[in-house]
C-alpha cells in the first residue's frame, strides 16, 4: 500500500486529492499536512512513501529535507516546463499540475515514482563538492567524463565537459566560492547543475576579440540545448543546462 501524504495550505485541494486516492487500490488513506512543519511531524511519525508538496506553501523548498526519505512530488498550476525545472533543481522526483482531475490522480502519481525508480535503478548520477580553487574546473572535467562514459557520444561529452569547466570557473573566481557539481543522465536528456554560494545571476556578455574572459554563458548559450539559474532556499544559487543524449 503506498501512503501519499498532501501538504497544502488550501483545504480544497487537499479534499481533492483525498477524493481522488482514498479507496483506490494500492493506497493507503491520504494523509493531510496544512504547513510544511506539521508535515515534517507527520513524515517522521508515518513515514509516508509520497509527499505531494505545494510549491506555495511557505518554505517548501527549504522544507524538503526533512521530508526524506519519501519521494516529493511537486504540485503547483504553474506552466510544466517551469515545474520540470524546479523539481529537478529543489531534489523533487517529478510534478503535477493542481488542475489534474481527481481520477487521474493515482495514475499520475504511479507514473512519477515508478520512473524515478526506474532511473535511479539504470541511469547515472553523481555529485561533487569541489574546493574554491582553479584547479577545480580540472577536476569537474574528471568527474563529467566518467560519469557520462557510455551514455552518450563524445561529441556531447565534450560540449557538456566544456560548460561545465566554465560554471565552475566562474563559481570560483566569481562567487570565491566552493563549487557543487551534479550530473543526472536521464532518458532524453543530461541534465548538470552547478551551485555557489553568490545569488547574483550570470548573465551572458559580448566579449570582444582581445578580451580575456567573460565567455562563459555565451559558451553555455552555445553548446547546450537550454539553461537557467535558480535561488537556493538557504542561500546562493544554480546554474544548470541540458543537453540531448543524441544530436538533433
Amino acid at each position: 500500500m503506498t501512503t501519499v501524504l498532501v501538504v497544502s495550505a488550501d483545504p480544497d485541494y487537499r479534499l481533492l486529492v483525498r477524493l481522488g486516492l482514498d479507496g483506490t487500490e494500492g493506497y493507503a488513506p491520504v494523509l493531510e499536512a496544512a504547513d510544511v512543519d506539521e508535515a515534517g511531524g507527520i513524515t517522521a511519525r508515518a513515514e509516508p512513501d509520497v509527499v505531494l508538496l505545494d510549491v506555495s506553501a511557505p518554505g517548501a523548498f527549504a522544507a524538503l529535507p526533512s521530508l526524506a526519505p519519501a519521494r516529493v512530488v511537486l504540485v503547483s498550476s504553474g506552466p510544466s516546463e517551469e515545474l520540470a525545472v524546479v523539481a529537478a533543481a529543489a531534489g523533487a522526483v517529478g510534478y503535477i499540475g493542481k488542475d489534474l482531475a481527481p481520477t487521474d490522480l493515482p495514475a499520475a502519481i504511479s507514473d512519477v515514482t515508478r520512473v524515478v525508480k526506474r532511473l535511479e535503478a539504470v541511469l547515472a548520477k553523481a555529485s561533487e563538492r569541489l574546493p574554491a580553487d582553479l584547479r577545480s574546473a580540472g577536476e569537474a572535467r574528471s568527474l563529467v567524463r566518467s560519469t557520462l562514459d557510455g551514455w552518450t557520444d563524445s561529441d556531447r561529452i565534450e560540449d557538456i565537459v566544456l560548460c561545465v569547466s566554465e560554471l565552475v570557473t566562474n563559481a570560483v573566481v566569481h562567487a570565491a566560492s566552493s563549487p557543487q557539481v551534479m550530473v543526472h543522465v536521464r532518458p532524453a536528456v543530461i541534465h548538470v547543475e552547478v551551485s555557489d554560494t553568490s545569488e547574483a545571476h550570470p548573465t551572458p556578455r559580448d566579449a570582444g576579440p582581445s578580451d580575456t574572459s567573460g565567455r562563459g554563458m555565451s559558451i553555455l548559450s552555445g553548446y547546450s540545448d537550454r539553461w537557467g539559474s535558480l535561488r537556493r532556499s538557504g542561500g546562493g544559487k544554480t546554474v544548470w543546462f541540458d543537453v540531448a543524449r543524441r544530436r538533433r
